[in-house]
């Protein structure tokens, strides 16, 4: 199966990027930068616990044009990340973070080829 290419939008939190992009009309975030943000490692067996609807493996585009396949959570397994598997007082800002600046501002760009792809 031929995963899906992706152009992601980027965020800034404290100097750390996280990349977030829709497919379809859900949300979706890099795990990669999730680690950087939650400073936790956020490793397979971690992410294996999410639902299978809550995680993928996609192509992300790199800064250099090139594409690097990575796991990708949506919303609801952020959801479960911050609360039941990385539970820490700190990350009721990261939710708001993501709930009041990412997510309205991803809603706005939604058009087909920059972050956000067709169902």
């Amino acid at each position: 199966m031929t995963l899906p290419q992706i152009t992601p939008r980027h965020f800034l939190r404290y100097r750390r990027q996280l990349r977030a992009f829709l497919i379809g009309h859900e949300a979706w975030f890099s795990t990669r930068d999730l680690r950087r943000l939650l400073n936790t490692d956020l490793h397979e067996r971690l992410l294996a616990n999410l639902c299978d609807d809550q995680r993928q493996r996609v192509h992300l585009r790199t800064a250099n044009g090139g594409f690097e396949e990575e796991t990708v959570v949506s919303e609801s397994g952020l959801h479960a990340l911050l609360f039941t598997y990385c539970y820490h007082p700190e990350n009721r800002n990261l939710r708001r973070w993501v709930t009041q600046a990412v997510l309205p501002e991803l809603w706005m760009y939604r058009t087909p080829g920059y972050g956000s792809v067709p169902v």
